[in-house]
């Protein structure tokens, strides 16, 4: 193709279809849907995590479990507004939290999950920083 005036999409389709002013109307709405096309973003307990992960230097489950005690505590003593970490139930195995949905309360499983994510998101940031 022609590089310079016809190298976007609506410059190609005005090159191809001349005069059609409305299909070149829709490709310009559906180039600016596809901007916002970012994929999933990740959900407030996987951001807390990730940021727990981050501080306590080398990741452990255990670990991971004493910084999300110690938000618990952190709420029960300043208030919601502390942090989003209600309860860690070691007996029931579940994590209290409030998201946007509301209380939840997660399961070890689930958090566990989230851990190794949070993993290998900073085995990726520290590679890509190691690189630059």
């Amino acid at each position: 193709m022609r590089e310079g005036r016809y190298a976007d999409c609506t410059g190609r389709l005005a090159m191809l279809v001349p005069g059609d002013e409305e299909l070149l109307g829709l490709v310009r709405i559906g180039i600016r849907f596809k901007t916002q096309q970012v994929g999933r973003r990740p959900g407030t307990l996987s951001l807390l995590i990730l940021d727990c992960a981050r501080t306590i230097g080398r990741p452990t489950f255990a670990k991971l479990l004493k910084e999300l005690e110690l938000h618990a505590a952190r709420r029960n003593l300043h208030g919601e507004s502390a942090s989003c970490v209600e309860k860690v139930d070691r007996v029931w195995q579940l994590v209290t939290v409030h998201t946007k949905q509301g209380r939840e309360q997660i399961p070890f499983a689930t958090v566990r999950n989230h851990l190794t994510i949070a993993k290998k998101t900073i085995r990726t940031e520290i590679s890509a920083s190691a690189n630059p």
